[in-house]
């Protein structure tokens, strides 16, 4: 029983002195704003998150990423309709959200022309909206 345990103790120190080498394929970029490109949209404005639910922190943010706006809600505030409009005016996309089944919205900007766009998250208790260029 003993030799057995001198055994054991000798194969498991073994292990920690091999040499073990892994190459992952991944390697460092000296340039991390090549990779993606984040722009924070400021969103003006007040959704009321309802009673009960604490009121610090922001309900919604939003960041331009490449070619699509990420929108991140950090509390339930029900169903959100999300419009992109364009300089004149113009609805370019428009959809509702859950937030109680979604706390995050990909928002396609792929074959919009160049310009100043608005975003606006707007329910029955208020809106938040913010300009954003592409």
């Amino acid at each position: 029983m003993k030799m057995k345990k001198i055994v054991l103790c000798a194969l498991c120190a073994g292990w920690m002195f091999f040499p073990v080498t892994v190459n992952s394929g991944i390697f460092a970029c000296p340039d991390s704003q090549g990779i993606l490109d984040t722009e924070s949209i400021d969103l003006k404005g007040k959704l009321d998150p309802g009673p009960g639910l604490r009121s610090g922190g922001d309900v919604v943010t939003a960041e331009v990423r490449d070619n699509i706006i990420m929108a991140l809600f950090h509390k339930d505030v029900g169903n959100l309709l999300v419009t992109l409009t364009n300089g004149v005016g113009e609805t370019v996309y428009e959809a509702t959200v859950n937030t109680s089944v979604q706390q995050q919205a990909f928002i396609p900007l792929s074959g919009l022309s160049s310009g100043i766009y608005t975003i606006a998250f707007t329910n029955g208790c208020g809106a938040m909206y913010g300009d954003f260029e592409i």
